[in-house]
């Protein structure tokens, strides 16, 4: 038997297009198994267990990337050896892999979920870096390198941003909120708010 699992980080991201990607493998839509959260962890993924209750031995699990899986080293290893152990095969089609490489897969799985990770924690890193670098005014409101106030006026983005947002609430975009937010300098929290009122039609 095929199953799919498709997750996106928050509601404003579509699943849309990981769901016809899993289609287009032959799994049935009734086997696709939808989750809204983190990539960190396990530990709330309701319909992901829900989908290994169902799975019996020699069934087959269809990713769309290692990143919709898992983002952390630990979690993936791991995980992985849930699904061994349970007699299941996963493939992750953007990478080309499957569990039936044995150990070369599991090797292969770690150093891209190590690196997605890495990608994370730099990300965070820099913005951080970034907004203790920044000065202040006397009101405590953070200036940017243009000297101008932080939350102050409001962001008017361009018809070429825009479309970046659509794609990501579309899940069609290659960046996550962190990198949008350091690629249009502005704070997450407003990529959030925009992305709610976004008409993607």
């Amino acid at each position: 038997m095929l199953y799919g699992y498709a997750r996106v980080s928050s509601k404003e991201q579509s699943l849309k297009r990981q769901i016809k990607e899993l289609e287009e493998k032959g799994v049935d839509k009734k086997n696709i198994y939808k989750e809204i959260g983190t990539g960190k962890s396990f530990q709330n993924r309701i319909e992901y267990q829900k989908m290994l209750d169902n799975c019996k031995v020699g069934d087959t699990i269809y990713f769309t990337s290692l990143d919709r899986f898992s983002r952390n080293v630990r979690e993936t290893v791991k995980q992985l050896e849930i699904l061994e152990n349970r007699g299941l095969k996963a493939v992750f089609l953007k990478e080309s892999i499957s569990t039936e490489m044995k150990g070369v897969a599991q090797l292969i799985i770690s150093i891209f979920s190590w690196v997605a990770e890495q990608e994370r924690l730099t990300l965070l890193e820099r913005q951080k870096q970034g907004y203790n670098a920044l000065k202040r005014d006397k009101y405590g409101k953070l200036i940017s390198k243009t000297g101008k106030t932080i939350g102050g006026r409001l962001k008017t983005f361009t018809a070429q941003e825009l479309n970046m947002l659509k794609d990501y609430k579309q899940g069609k975009s290659e960046y996550n909120i962190s990198q949008l937010a350091l690629i249009l300098k502005v704070s997450r929290p407003l990529i959030y708010r925009r992305l709610k009122t976004l008409e993607t039609n």
